[in-house]
């Protein structure tokens, strides 16, 4: 019997959550049976010897990642190139390589499969089945150019859980979104929402691995089963929520990362309703922009007068708020900052807020996916700093300072005619 063709998975921290559902896919389908399926386990530019030197040239060695881990997965590439005669095949997939699968392409990926996710993993294994893909081939695979499964049916019956992890990560019930955020890919397409037979798969597996915790997946959680942007139906959340209680779970986390809420879609009976169902006492709320006219720029929806209104009922009903705001955005000025300064103080005023800082990114596909971010100056860096120094709130924005200034260094040294196409 010949030997199976190796599949070997790089999986880190940015992705780990990503596989067990595109796995699914191909159980789905039998695919997997026709492989031998490795994971190398180790964040980006890590692997180690034995791990580098236990690839094989048969092998095909799969990549899912997003714009800020490019840096490092490419340097994992060039040293993977540069080890000897050994050439397997490199594949990319994930979100950068949907944007922009030609900059993929130029980090020495053999192939690049953009489109979704589901559809793109099918076309992936089916072409491994087939023969259809070389090292050196040096191209672009669009999911949307192979025919069958890739539709919304294909989304709904997959699940992520796989045989072949143990990990099984909140699900993602709404995909797309009503809003267009400049900063955003999401809203590159109309939402749509996972059905109830579904979800019900989801928890006979939670069930069946005795896992006490769930969580979702949906860019404005209180919009989960809504047809028109700011309009929540609430019946279809509780029923969500009431399988989840009927499955056994004891935990349901709702309302905080990775399913945010946007502050114009609160109202009491919403609170009222995760009060009774959600484990947390904690809601994350979308702020973004601390200005009407900065929240228009970037294509928000929302005011600043909807994030206090949002801030004050969830504390009226028992829940501490945590703020999400974006800063470093294009166009974002010195006043732009102070102004957030000072509604920060203010929105604290009398209130349970934990600020959560997120500095701006150039994700691939989205409208500012070619702007540079208003990188901040020393002062505003120290002003940021003290909320974190105070117990105020986070300072993740420093890691994400430090991914964009890498990114532009990165582009500078390697791909500068990339580079050239920023504004």
């Amino acid at each position: 019997m010949a030997r199976k063709k190796r599949v070997a998975f790089r999986v880190f921290s940015g992705n780990r959550l990503t596989l067990p559902l595109l796995l699914n896919v191909w159980e789905r389908e039998g695919i997997d049976r026709f492989f031998d399926i490795a994971l190398l386990d180790a964040e980006p530019g890590s692997l180690s010897p034995s791990q580098a030197s236990a690839l094989r040239s048969s092998d095909a060695c799969a990549y899912s990642f997003m714009t800020p881990h490019l840096p490092r997965i490419a340097a994992e590439i060039e040293a993977l190139r540069a080890s000897g005669g050994v050439r397997p095949l490199l594949v990319a997939g994930g979100p950068h390589a949907d944007g922009d699968p030609a900059l993929a392409l130029a980090c020495g990926f053999d192939v690049v499969f953009s489109g979704g996710g589901e559809a793109a993993f099918r076309r992936f294994g089916l072409e491994l089945l087939r023969g259809g893909l070389a090292a050196g081939a040096g191209c672009i695979r669009s999911a949307a150019e192979e025919g069958g499964g890739v539709g919304d049916g294909s989304w709904q019956a997959t699940i992520p859980v796989s045989r072949h992890c143990r990990t099984v990560p909140p699900l993602e019930i709404s995909r797309g979104c009503f809003w267009k955020c400049r900063f955003c890919q999401t809203g590159n397409a109309r939402p749509r929402h996972r059905g109830e037979g579904s979800i019900a798969l989801y928890l006979e597996e939670t069930r069946r691995r005795r896992l006490q915790r769930v969580g979702f997946i949906s860019p404005s959680a209180l919009e989960f089963g809504g047809s028109r942007p700011g309009e929540p139906d609430l019946p279809r959340l509780e029923r969500l929520l009431e399988d989840c209680r009927r499955s056994g779970v004891r935990f349901i986390e709702y309302g905080i990362f990775p399913s945010e809420i946007r502050p114009d879609t609160v109202s009491p009976e919403a609170l009222r309703l995760l009060r009774r169902y959600a484990a947390n006492r904690r809601l994350t709320f979308g702020a973004q922009c601390a200005s009407d006219a900065r929240l228009g720029a970037v294509g928000r929806g929302h005011t600043t007068a909807a994030v206090e209104r949002a801030v004050t009922l969830a504390n009226e009903a028992g829940f501490v708020a945590n703020l999400d705001f974006l800063i470093a955005l294009p166009g974002e000025t010195e006043d732009d900052r102070r102004a957030l300064l000072d509604f920060i103080a203010r929105v604290r005023r009398g209130r349970r807020v934990f600020i959560q800082l997120h500095h701006f990114f150039p994700i691939s596909g989205c409208a500012f996916a070619l702007c540079r971010p208003s990188f901040l100056g020393a002062s505003e860096r120290r002003a940021f700093g003290a909320l974190k120094d105070a117990g105020l709130g986070s300072d993740g924005w420093r890691q994400g300072e430090r991914s964009a200034r890498a990114y532009f260094s990165w582009l500078r040294a390697k791909f500068p005619a990339f580079l050239d196409r920023f504004h």
